[in-house]
């Protein structure tokens, strides 16, 4: 992707291309990351929760962000919500995470645009080598959609086609993020030559790939992730801290609060979980570190290990005091580092 402008004109970098759009997403259990053309892109957590009464969404004034797709309601923004959950296939095989994808594309388009898009999007590593999955995404990703987008009295049709599909390993989408030269506009073919391990430490599952001359040469998967954290954490301070009923939050709301402060609130007041916190933080992080050792690769072959993922914000401090290695390099774009990746991906 060269000159994408030149003296006096802009460029359509598409132009000849049955697209006009590239929008990598990653419709994580956690947060739901989409990230499109002139860096426009969008965060939040998968709270998509289905309406039954379709006359609230005019009647009943909110401040959640609402969506009509085939005729249902849907709303995006209350805490209490969960996204379409679990760690296997069938959960990008559901509706549930149909639904999402479409919604979070949705939320970076505009009415009257009529866009025509390629979407690349990703599946855990221990997923990546399994085509069905990967087809049934494509299958129900493409094609032309209306919906709806309402925000108080505020409603809007937004229609595009979804024409291209692209579904590859999550770690991939972090390493091209990782050699984007943002200055040239262009991927650093150096960087992308070399072998490096990266490391994606999700809300559900952390993803490792092996990269090299822009192949994947291997990928590995584990059922550890910040949600491991989060209910271990909850579980120990029900244990030690009754009086907190903190049970009384779902993980969603804790972790939102823990990320917020270590001082924790819960109807019954303000209880300080910093020692505790950190306690099951060391605890994760070791976790990632035996499992990623465990796996016997050539580390003397890797010129960098990269870690992504919001986990790998979280455990920082322990991480880095494990792998103690001057290779490790943690983005500081951890969360949106795959979808802005697949992005990139999807242009070059």
């Amino acid at each position: 992707m060269k000159d994408k402008k030149k003296k006096g004109a802009a460029i359509d970098i598409y132009a000849g291309k049955p697209f006009n759009r590239v929008i990598g997403i990653d419709v994580a259990n956690s947060t739901i990351k989409i990230w499109t053309d002139n860096g426009e892109h969008n965060e939040y957590r998968n709270t998509v929760r289905e309406i039954n009464d379709a006359g609230l969404v005019y009647s009943f004034k909110t401040n959640y962000q609402m969506y009509v797709l085939d005729k249902e309601v849907y709303e995006v923004g209350d805490l209490s919500a969960m996204g379409s959950g679990g760690r296997g296939k069938a959960r990008y095989n559901s509706n549930a995470f149909r639904i999402e994808a479409l919604i979070g594309i949705t939320s970076v388009l505009k009415p009257g645009t009529n866009d025509k898009i390629r979407v690349v999007t990703g599946l855990p590593s221990s997923l990546s080598k399994n085509s069905a999955v990967a087809d049934e995404i494509k299958k129900s990703l493409t094609g032309k959609f209306s919906i709806k987008s309402v925000k108080w009295d505020q409603v809007d049709d937004i229609t595009f086609e979804i024409v291209d599909v692209i579904v590859v390993p999550q770690p991939l989408g972090t390493l091209y993020n990782f050699v984007y030269d943002e200055k040239i506009g262009e991927l650093d073919q150096k960087l992308l030559s070399q072998r490096a391990l990266v490391v994606d430490i999700g809300w559900g599952t952390t993803d490792l790939a092996v990269l090299e001359e822009s192949r994947v040469r291997g990928t590995f998967g584990f059922e550890i992730g910040v949600s491991d954290y989060v209910a271990n954490l909850q579980e120990d301070v029900n244990d030690k801290m009754p009086e907190a009923s903190i049970y009384a939050l779902n993980p969603h709301q804790f972790d939102v609060a823990l990320l917020e402060s270590t001082t924790v609130e819960t109807p019954f007041g303000k209880f300080d979980l910093s020692k505790l916190s950190e306690k099951h933080k060391e605890i994760q992080a070791r976790r990632v570190y035996e499992a990623v050792m465990s796996l016997g690769l050539e580390f003397s072959k890797l010129y960098r290990i990269i870690l992504s993922g919001g986990g790998s914000l979280q455990y920082e401090k322990y991480l880095r005091q494990f792998f103690n290695d001057p290779r490790l390099i943690i983005q500081q774009d951890a969360v949106t580092a795959n979808s802005k990746g697949f992005h990139l991906l999807g242009q070059f």
